[in-house]
């Protein structure tokens, strides 16, 4: 239980739940009970922290927001150690699709963007970042273009529970981005 002489900590307790509780079951699952019951708070402190579910939904968003910014750091570092090159972005691809949790956390960015247009910005971050890290191998519109069927790789997998063939995703990265692989030569 978090300490009443912590507020700020009793107040991330909280965010950190809601934000894996809208992760694992949704949106709309959150309620402020549920809240309260997984960050082992009163009921009421909910309400003391967070105006509306709604404050609170926005405040979970922004954990999940920081925790994607983290990751398209990383992205980033893994996209420039491979050179951009269609074999190493489906390698890394692939290893970024196995990981359920983080894929139902862009979704979870996804659903909030399109319930409310005022948070579209957290849910267009990953296509904006993933165009740019691309960009540095491709042209714009063709990094773009990746950026774009690579999102849509991600509702794929989570819609079919499996990822994508990694040699059909190494052939369409090579294609949307105007470049051939080794054994095309």
């Amino acid at each position: 239980m978090t300490s009443r002489r912590d507020p700020e900590g009793r107040r991330r307790a909280m965010l950190e739940v809601a934000a894996q509780e809208m992760i694992d079951n949704g949106w709309e699952a959150l309620t402020h009970r549920r809240v309260a019951e997984l960050a082992q708070v009163p009921l009421g402190a909910t309400t003391y922290y967070f105006d509306s579910l709604d404050d609170l939904r926005t405040s979970a968003l922004e954990i999940v927001v920081a925790q994607a910014d983290e990751e398209i750091r990383q992205v980033a570092q893994a996209v420039h150690a491979c050179a951009g090159s269609p074999e190493g972005l489906a390698a890394l691809f692939m290893d970024y699709l196995s990981d359920r949790a983080r894929l139902q956390a862009e979704n979870l960015l996804y659903y909030a963007g399109v319930q409310q247009p005022e948070l579209r910005p957290y849910a267009q971050r990953w296509i904006r970042g993933t165009t740019e890290i691309l960009s540095a191998y491709a042209t714009p519109e063709a990094a773009q273009a990746t950026a774009l069927y690579l999102d849509g790789v991600i509702l794929y997998t989570l819609l079919h529970d499996r990822p994508v063939d990694e040699r059909a995703l190494r052939m369409a990265i090579a294609a949307l981005m105007g470049t051939s692989l080794p054994e095309d030569q």
